[in-house]
């Protein structure tokens, strides 16, 4: 019987490389195999303290590559921070973050330190510093809100498939605020972060994601989001929901 992947494999190539390589700092381990977790399924989500992240990257990408057969690569820009995937050959993927070794001061919660050669890592980081503030729970309410709008719009003109990307994208900021009420780190993740805690949905989550693209079945789905959303909305934004609420009944007509 074939035996899966082992994504702890990749983790311990990326250990061995960066210790050996002076020009990386610190490595961390994230997502569920740095929680503890994970299993065969598990992507690898790590990041890398370098002294010249610009200039590193390539080097970076070819260690990587050279961890197991690869079938595919990608770089990405995220706001000025190097993100390389890697898609090796038995489906594992190694998700690297190149940052500038400085950007660390301890480290993050739910995170493993796997290299701390200057031990930047040494000190575990208030969960609170990702918190959802009062600012951002209210943008997030009211970007749910015009997202539901949205997809009522969509829906009455016959734009199934916008509609349910619109629902889609109220229903994240709704989990993001639920996960916030429940006080989880890292909430604007949302049902990620839920999930990881094995924390119960919002009751009556499942109402929120129509059977079918029909109209019937969206208005449902829309009518079923707002009343969840609801209990999140402060009254400053009780006209917008209001507006939203109109739109939304339109769909019954």
């Amino acid at each position: 019987m074939s035996t899966a992947p082992d994504p702890w494999a990749i983790a311990e190539a990326l250990r061995q490389w960066a210790s050996d390589t002076d020009w990386v700092d610190w490595v961390e381990l994230g997502g569920s195999l740095g929680r503890g977790g994970g299993d065969a399924l598990s992507d690898v989500d790590a990041g890398i303290g370098v002294d010249d992240p610009a200039g590193r990257l390539a080097a970076a990408r070819e260690a990587a590559e050279a961890f197991a057969p690869v079938a595919g690569t990608l770089v990405q820009d995220l706001g000025g921070v190097d993100h390389l995937m890697v898609v090796y050959r038995d489906g594992r993927q190694l998700s690297l973050v190149v940052f500038d070794r400085e950007r660390r001061d301890g480290l993050p919660p739910e995170a493993t330190a796997l290299v701390d050669k200057s031990n930047r890592l040494a000190t575990e980081l208030d969960p609170e510093r990702w918190d959802a503030g009062e600012a951002t729970a209210r943008e997030w309410t009211f970007l749910a809100w015009i997202a539901i709008g949205d997809a009522a719009r969509h829906a009455l003109r016959d734009h199934p498939w916008r509609a349910l990307k619109a629902l889609t994208d109220a229903r994240d900021n709704l989990w993001r605020l639920h996960a916030r009420t429940l006080g989880l780190p890292f909430p604007a993740f949302g049902a990620v972060t839920v999930e990881n805690a094995d924390a119960a949905a919002p009751p009556g989550m499942r109402d929120t994601h129509p059977k079918d693209l029909s109209r019937k079945e969206i208005h449902g789905s829309l009518e079923a989001l707002a009343s969840l959303l609801e209990p999140h909305t402060e009254d400053d934004l009780a006209a917008v929901a209001a507006t939203v609420a109109h739109r939304i009944g339109r769909l019954a007509d």
